[in-house]
């Protein structure tokens, strides 16, 4: 079925003379002194992406041509397809990166980064992310990190929690027995603990796979995760099958969240941490990735003002299940690769991973945006939750991408759907599993 492309306006339209090139989006070849770039991001987040590059345009004279779209991978695939490809795009996740290395549509970075550079400013594990197999197997660097947000988190309201329960649930070093100790205490007191929606349009359930995949990372370690994510380890395989049901004690059972399965089916995961603000509130606990604070800061609390990080929401780490999982951060971002190679091209790729550049975006209010660039200042971010975000992925030695956005895409598709199976459906997750497991040896 042929996908009838979006119509785009990019943020600035160079009119070129050649009738060819006056047509909408960003691909094809930019005129001299300008790179075009699409990506994913709209609203505030291109906005903050427009303050990364204002610095670019100024220092080197070269015009950046934005197309943002929320259908950036459909109008990329469809760019590639005809030969016509923007200069630089977002990838939307590393499985597409890997794919587009291997299919030698990117251009390395090798020669258009410093590796000295590289090295001063990201750990090794954000340098392995950048990285991919080209055409002959061997790894190259083919895309950098604009921002990235960490998954492994678990939100709450310090106003809101009684002061025991807020003294157990920041105590240092929290296992997840103790988190599930107290969350158990609520719910026989009466107390909803977790909030939690699934709904995302056409990408329905990927937060429920964001809870399995930190399970797992947590209880089994990196090791298997890595198995797991290249498909080398079955769904039925009894690590993961525990990860499902760890998951299902808190999912599908009674009095553990806020509305039972029904709700969290269909509230959206943008608003199902809105109750944490209630008076009183409706939840306690919300695991959502870091760039939810975009979403809090978008409520209303009962004085109609919005919530404030470190007042109103603040974080916990996601706890170990064994000591295998110990040390270990699930996380995500927004990686940019190059499918044209011109020196404006090359410039730019390379401003982006400046602290100059990174320091732009996320210095701006309730963009939810954390750089990983060692060499940005915490000062530079506006409070003190993404302060305390930023440290820890700067500091984190074992990071881990999401694993549904690492998988081939008729897995992912297959791995959300199959969440929304088992909140609906849980005591069928053994037939559930086998049928992932027949998807990935089809993937594969």
């Amino acid at each position: 079925m042929t996908r009838t492309r979006p119509w785009t306006v990019p943020v600035v339209v160079v009119l070129m003379l050649v009738a060819a090139f006056a047509l909408p989006g960003c691909g094809g070849p930019a005129a001299a002194g300008t790179v075009t770039v699409l990506g994913s991001w709209t609203g505030d987040e291109q906005s903050g992406f427009l303050a990364m590059i204002r610095g670019f345009e100024q220092k080197y004279g070269v015009r950046v041509d934005y197309t943002g779209t929320r259908d950036a991978s459909a109008v990329l695939a469809s760019d590639l397809k005809d030969g016509n490809p923007p200069d630089l795009a977002v990838l939307a996740t590393p499985g597409e990166l890997g794919q587009d290395a291997a299919a030698g549509t990117l251009v390395s970075l090798d020669t258009a980064l410093s590796s000295a550079g590289l090295t001063s400013q990201y750990g090794p594990g954000w340098r392995k992310l950048m990285r991919a197999a080209g055409p002959s197997g061997t790894s190259h660097y083919y895309a950098v990190i604009v921002k990235a947000a960490l998954k492994s988190v678990i939100w709450y309201d310090p106003r809101n929690l009684p002061a025991s329960d807020l003294a157990q649930l920041t105590a240092p070093h929290l296992t997840w027995a103790q988190l599930m100790r107290l969350t158990s205490g609520m719910a026989a007191g009466g107390t909803t603990p977790w909030c939690m929606g699934l709904e995302d349009s056409s990408s329905s359930g990927w937060p429920g796979t964001d809870w399995i995949e930190d399970i797992l990372l947590h209880r089994s370690g990196p090791q298997v995760y890595d198995q797991w994510v290249a498909g080398t380890l079955p769904w039925t395989s009894p690590l993961v099958v525990r990860a499902w049901q760890v998951f299902g004690q808190i999912a599908n059972t009674p009095g553990q969240v806020r509305g039972g399965t029904e709700a969290e089916l269909l509230t959206s995961y943008g608003q199902a941490g809105q109750p944490l603000f209630g008076s009183p509130p409706g939840c306690y606990l919300d695991h959502e990735g870091s760039f939810i604070t975009a979403f809090y800061m978008q409520d209303k609390l009962g004085s109609g003002a919005h919530p404030q990080p470190g007042t109103d929401y603040r974080f916990i780490p996601f706890p170990a299940l064994a000591a295998a999982g110990q040390g270990t951060e699930e996380v995500a971002g927004d990686l940019l690769g190059m499918f044209r190679d011109t020196t404006a091209a090359r410039e730019l790729i390379a401003y982006l991973t400046t602290p100059q550049a990174q320091e732009a975006w996320i210095r701006r209010p309730g963009s939810g945006a954390i750089s990983v660039n060692r060499l940005v200042p915490l000062g530079d971010y506006p409070d003190p939750v993404s302060r305390n975000l930023a440290d820890t992925l700067t500091r984190a030695t074992n990071v881990r991408f999401d694993a549904s956005d690492s998988m081939p895409e008729v897995m992912q598709n297959a791995f959300y759907g199959a969440v929304l199976e088992y909140l609906d459906n849980p005591g069928q997750l053994n037939v559930i599993l086998r049928g992932l497991d027949q998807v990935r040896k089809s993937a594969g």
